[in-house]
């Protein structure tokens, strides 16, 4: 893991070429394909350089975005050239995951979602809108990914409203409001958004006052060392909701789920339970 660290920060840039790409690749197949008792004692000893880890694949997915997006839109055929997206099938896989267990917390094939980080390669709304015929709201703090990804939907056909909101800004409550996130049967919190506990605390905090109390917080996490790669969230982490599912997968997906509702006292009957 070191050495691979290692050679990801001596690259010039971490934007997509043969060697970032075989870094990476390697470094997710480490991530998920190691057995549980060494990936518990392998993250032990790797301490501080786990944070650094994370930001370094943070970096990297934004950059693979970004190529992404551009090469679809620039693209005669944009569907077929999002096809071609080395990881559609894996987001494909997950949003499946996700809406399973959608139905397991006792939730319907949702209407109206918002993706709160949604990103340059919005693949989560996307998938949700091409595969299951949901209306999408991309949320992003930062303006060139959300009109990067405006125009990626845009170019295949798929209606989607942007809102520009930094979920770290109290303000924001005001414009997810207006944009109508209180109509939202789901809404799903990227991995990357409120990179560490007080942060994500802070986005829920503000979600639990906005959303209706029917409504399904699709919670992105990573478990072992798949958090090498994405944050990991624990239900304690997500203020003025309450978890009532987790899923871990064993497979090619990397991201863990929390399933939560807004956690009004007067909600009864809900019950906890995990899927390990």
């Amino acid at each position: 893991m070191t050495q691979l660290r290692t050679r990801l920060e001596a690259a010039p840039d971490l934007r997509p070429c043969q060697e970032v790409n075989a870094l990476f690749t390697e470094l997710v197949g480490l991530c998920c394909s190691t057995p549980p008792q060494l990936a518990d004692s392998a993250l032990a000893q790797l301490g501080d350089e786990a944070p650094m880890t994370r930001r370094l694949c943070a970096a990297g997915e934004t950059a693979l975005e970004q190529y992404w997006a551009r090469r679809v839109l620039a693209a005669a055929d944009p569907h077929a050239e999002l096809a071609r997206f080395p990881y559609l099938g894996n987001y494909r896989e997950l949003v499946r995951m996700e809406l399973g267990a959608v139905m397991a917390a006792g939730g319907e094939r949702p209407r109206r979602v918002a993706v709160l980080g949604s990103g340059p390669l919005p693949l989560t709304g996307i998938v949700l809108a091409r595969d299951y015929g949901a209306e999408v709201l991309h949320v992003d703090r930062d303006p060139d990914s959300l009109w990067l990804g405006g125009k990626l939907t845009a170019a295949l056909g798929l209606p989607a409203a942007t809102a520009h909101a930094d979920l770290d800004d109290p303000g924001s409550e005001h414009v997810l409001r207006a944009e109508g996130i209180g109509d939202c049967d789901v809404v799903v919190l990227a991995a990357l958004v409120g990179q560490d506990a007080a942060g994500k605390r802070a986005v829920s905090a503000r979600l639990a006052r906005l959303l209706r109390p029917d409504t399904l917080v699709l919670a992105r996490s990573a478990v072992r060392l798949r958090s090498l790669l994405y944050p990991r969230v624990r239900a304690e982490d997500l203020a003025g909701l309450r978890v009532e599912l987790e899923v871990h997968p064993h497979s090619g997906v990397v991201n863990s789920v929390l399933v939560a509702r807004p956690e009004p006292s007067r909600q009864t009957g809900i019950r906890g339970s995990t899927v390990d």
